[in-house]
């Protein structure tokens, strides 16, 4: 993998210093960190995401605008817009419940 196939923030270090490596506030990417995923993977068809503990899969195409997430035991799954993205406070799977 080399530099240009890492997805950029376009963060620069601001005058104090401090680069800011987060994604955008309002962004599929910020939505699944928040809720517990870690980024996997990018090729030309967009990113995936997982969550190792749930055995969640985030899968999204470079447009940004909706996310497929699947229980990778049982591939079930649901494709949500940002904005249900944010309502979304748990994710139970075949794996992990709360």
């Amino acid at each position: 993998m080399t530099a240009s196939d890492v997805p950029s923030s376009g963060a620069r270090p601001a005058a104090d210093g401090v680069l800011d490596l987060r994604p955008p506030k309002e962004s599929l990417r910020a939505e699944l960190c928040r809720l517990g995923f870690e980024y996997s993977s990018a090729d030309q068809t967009g990113e995936s995401w997982r969550d190792y503990q749930r055995g969640v899969l985030a899968t999204f195409d470079q447009t940004g605008k909706t996310v497929t997430i699947t229980d990778v035991k049982t591939n079930l799954g649901r494709t949500l817009t940002l904005e249900e993205l944010k309502a979304v406070t748990r994710i139970d799977t075949m794996t992990a419940a709360d």
